[in-house]
């Protein structure tokens, strides 16, 4: 590993969103750091792109119908400050497939590998291969890396990965559940063990991660991830801004046949106007929904689903990990609604779980335990911070 200090600049596409970090390592300095929000995506409201330096805060409103355009536009802010370089960049890449597990410098080659997973997360890999293909272009003498969502979860055990599939198929395919979310759900587990001055290695822990675009829950015993609401594509699991999550497979056949749908349209269904957008109608935004939960019925309706399906997951993985030692919520619906972690709480005291209600409805920054005195299982607030985590991964290969 190389002492001398590097600039990585980490970018994060979510599926409707850019976060990026220019961050000093190994000193974990950051230097410049911001997020585009509501990104190519059906909302009540336009793009925002939220730009942190040290010369203050620039919030700056425009719309932006692809990540490209919003990457550009990131771009010339943070060249506009000529303090400071860019010596690496690092991506998140959400599913590589069975190709590649492991943090990866990009090459010719890996290009060419990487455009055989485009077709397993469709909101997703896209944006990421487009972003890196654009670097790779546009910077030739900048070295790039990709850091995987899905390497924290390869330890999930195979008798909780397997499909009740023809073992022939799962064998040629590699289907199976992956995981994702791993980079955040990884940085939560270490900065949760740290808050707490707890051994990871001791630890049993529920992470909730609940964006504005994907969402996912996931189990870790001592260390190790062992579960996850995600499966072979980032579609399984809780309800999301546009995916549908969990459902019957044989809707599929059934929209085939009666609605003459194609296969394209279904993914497209599926992937992109399903979940919260396809609730409501309206917006793709759980933030839009809370809003209106007291006037309008269908809003409680959606947002009563929301919460059902991330319970559903809390209970099971409780009893996968025969009670948690920790219950952690992150990423920004579940930092910034109180709300939201009231009511995923409510009806699991039995398990252990209960949180002091001012805590959480006064929660400002930070890590915090909002648990109430007495409680089996510390609940905890815990922002996420993918591009430190990706940073730190990088500077590993370094």
């Amino acid at each position: 590993m190389i002492s001398k200090g590097v600039n990585i600049l980490s970018l994060n596409c979510g599926s409707s969103s850019l976060k990026y970090k220019l961050i000093r390592m190994p000193e974990e300095e950051e230097l410049i750091f911001g997020e585009v929000q509501r990104l190519g995506v059906k909302t009540d409201k336009g793009s925002l792109v939220i730009h942190k330096s040290r010369s203050g805060v620039e919030r700056i409103k425009k719309y932006f119908s692809t990540h490209s355009e919003a990457f550009s536009e990131v771009l010339k802010l943070i060249i506009r400050d000529k303090r400071y370089k860019i010596d690496i960049f690092a991506h998140r890449y959400v599913h590589p497939g069975n190709i590649f597990s492991d943090t990866t410098k990009v090459t010719i080659t890996v290009l060419k590998k990487l455009e055989q997973t485009l077709e397993l997360a469709p909101i997703h890999n896209p944006i990421s291969f487009q972003l890196v293909k654009s670097c790779n272009r546009s910077f030739k003498n900048i070295p790039q890396y990709l850091v995987f969502d899905t390497s924290f979860h390869s330890t999930i055990p195979r008798h909780l990965s397997q499909y009740a599939l023809p073992l022939k198929l799962s064998n040629k395919f590699g289907l199976k559940k992956i995981g994702f979310h791993g980079i955040s759900h990884k940085y939560v587990m270490e900065e949760s063990c740290k808050f707490l001055k707890r051994s990871v290695k001791t630890q049993k822990i529920i992470s909730v991660h609940l964006g504005t675009g994907g969402a996912s829950v996931t189990a870790i015993d001592r260390g190790r991830s062992i579960n996850n609401s995600m499966g072979f594509t980032p579609l399984e699991g809780l309800i999301m801004n546009t995916r549908c999550g969990d459902m019957d497979a044989g809707l599929i056949f059934y929209l085939m046949f009666k609605d003459k749908c194609s296969l394209e349209k279904i993914s497209s269904i599926l992937n992109r106007e399903s979940g919260i957008l396809g609730l409501s109608g309206k917006s793709s935004d759980i933030r839009d929904i809370i809003e209106k939960i007291d006037s309008d019925s269908q809003a409680k309706i959606v947002f009563d689903i929301y919460i059902r399906r991330i319970k559903k997951y809390i209970g099971f993985y409780s009893l996968l990990l025969k009670k948690a030692d920790i219950l952690i919520f992150t990423d920004l619906i579940g930092v910034e609604s109180a709300l939201v972690r009231k009511k995923i709480v409510e009806g699991f005291e039995f398990m252990g779980l209960k949180i002091k209600e001012k805590e959480n409805r006064c929660y400002l920054k930070g890590i915090a335990d909002i648990s109430s005195v007495g409680s089996q299982t510390k609940t905890l607030i815990v922002p996420t911070d993918e591009e430190l985590m990706i940073a730190r991964e990088v500077f590993k290969k370094l």
